[in-house]
């Protein structure tokens, strides 16, 4: 049937498997509007919510007992209220970048579901939200400036949260009701440890969290602004492989991988090690320096949100699984006049049929006279190809020319250099 102006949905009963597809947000229902496939509510033992839909409406999935996890994709924009209440077998969900606000009771009642993050983005968490769960650890996002009444009441389990934002949110009394916050640890960035000296989350033990980090293995450091979601690196070299030496999480493990936005990468970078930025599910876009001649295995792997990729010209080799799962790709600028050797595993996830980047959707744009050479060339093919305007018009002081730095800026391509900026056909924007 029907659950939206341009979505369905099916049920599957030798499956168990609740279906919805299609695109644009959900219909709202109500206590005494339930939804459709409320009938089968002992039955459904599993969501597939298919990458389109744009909002969770009200009582979606309410009482949908036997359900153990929800995978909220990406494009979601919010969680209605009730849309998971009182779904007793839940244990995970994956609430994505994108997301604005979670409502009323939206997890409420959900005693089995244990760890929360909630990506950068978010604004609000409605009241009741959390309430009667049995989450141990929540992250809240510095974006969050309105937490309702009640939202984390009675989680006999919290023991752990992060609170991102500079200056706390004022919150009442109610809020974490009867969750025993002398068994609670609040982690907040060290440069806000003062500010929480504030009523409700004062009676908090608190620790810092560091915001700026040594890589292991390397000369590299990492610096994390919450506010922003940027994570600047400084340093030189390739950076170590997160897979092959057993580390893992350089900047998910400190800062939570749902609250880096953006990356700030250095002109001395040469290489990406393995997996390093892998699950960054809130990056929108990344340029890679000039001076990065290999990007390794799984680099960007699931990150999901990634929409724009900078190539730069000397990198030659990009090796498989470098931006699988990397489905919501819409555009990359690969600066290689001739294109490199690729086989189909750079982009292409063999485990998630929903999750498959369609290449013709996504758009190359290649040096100006690559095009054929792309065209022709294994896998890059498939890609839609458009060649970028030659760089002309842009030069240093000496009157040599000069790319400066692209960067994407509302969907164009730009050059910044010396502190100004212009488009990729050399006129200066003021």
């Amino acid at each position: 049937g029907s659950c939206g102006t341009n979505l369905t949905w099916a049920f599957n009963a030798s499956t168990g498997v609740l279906t919805i597809a299609g695109t644009g947000p959900m219909t709202d229902y109500s206590a005494d509007n339930l939804a459709p496939w409320y009938a089968f509510n002992d039955k459904v033992t599993s969501l597939s919510i298919v990458p389109g839909i744009t909002t969770i409406g009200d009582y979606a999935f309410y009482l949908l007992s036997k359900v153990g996890s929800a995978d909220i994709p990406e494009g979601v924009t919010s969680i209605g209220d009730y849309a998971f209440d009182l779904c007793m077998s839940m244990t995970s969900v994956h609430i994505p970048y994108g997301v604005k606000t979670i409502g009323d009771c939206a997890f409420g009642a959900c005693p089995k579901l244990e760890t929360v993050e909630i990506p950068y983005g978010v604004t609000s968490i409605g009241s009741h939200a959390f309430a009667w769960t049995g989450i141990e650890k929540v992250v809240i996002p510095a974006t969050v400036s309105t937490i309702g009444d009640y939202a984390f009441q009675n989680c006999p389990n919290l023991t752990s949260i992060f609170n991102l934002a500079t200056n706390p949110q004022t919150v009442n009394a109610n809020v974490f009701e009867y969750t025993d916050k002398s068994k609670c640890t609040l982690s907040v960035p060290d440069y806000a440890y003062n500010n929480y000296s504030k009523p409700q989350w004062i009676e908090f033990s608190r620790r810092k969290i560091p915001t700026t980090y040594a890589v292991e293995n390397s000369n590299y450091q990492l610096a994390m602004n919450f506010e922003t979601g940027v994570l600047t690196l400084t340093g030189t070299g390739v950076l170590p492989d997160i897979f092959a030496d057993g580390t893992h999480y350089y900047a998910c493990d400190l800062y939570g991988n749902r609250q880096i936005t953006q990356l700030s990468l250095p002109a001395g970078m040469t290489g990406i090690g393995e997996g390093f930025f892998h699950d960054l599910n809130s990056l929108t876009s990344v340029t890679i320096p000039d001076g990065v001649a290999i990007i390794k295995k799984g680099a960007f792997y699931a990150c999901y949100s990634l929409e724009s990729v900078t190539i730069p010209s000397n990198s030659v080799i990009i090796e498989d699984y470098a931006f699988e799962l990397c489905y919501n790709l819409k555009t990359i600028y690969n600066y290689a006049t001739v294109p490199q050797a690729i086989t189909e595993k750079v982009f292409y996830d063999y485990q998630y049929d929903d999750y498959i980047l369609d290449q013709s959707q996504c758009t190359l744009y290649v040096p100006k006279g690559s095009k054929p050479s792309y065209q022709a060339a294994a896998v890059w093919k498939e890609f839609k190809i458009e060649e970028m305007p030659a760089l002309e018009g842009i030069e240093t002081p000496s009157g040599s020319p000069s790319r400066g730095e692209k960067v994407l800026r509302n969907g164009m391509l730009l050059i910044e250099r010396n502190g100004k900026t212009y488009t990729t056909s050399g006129t200066e924007l003021r």
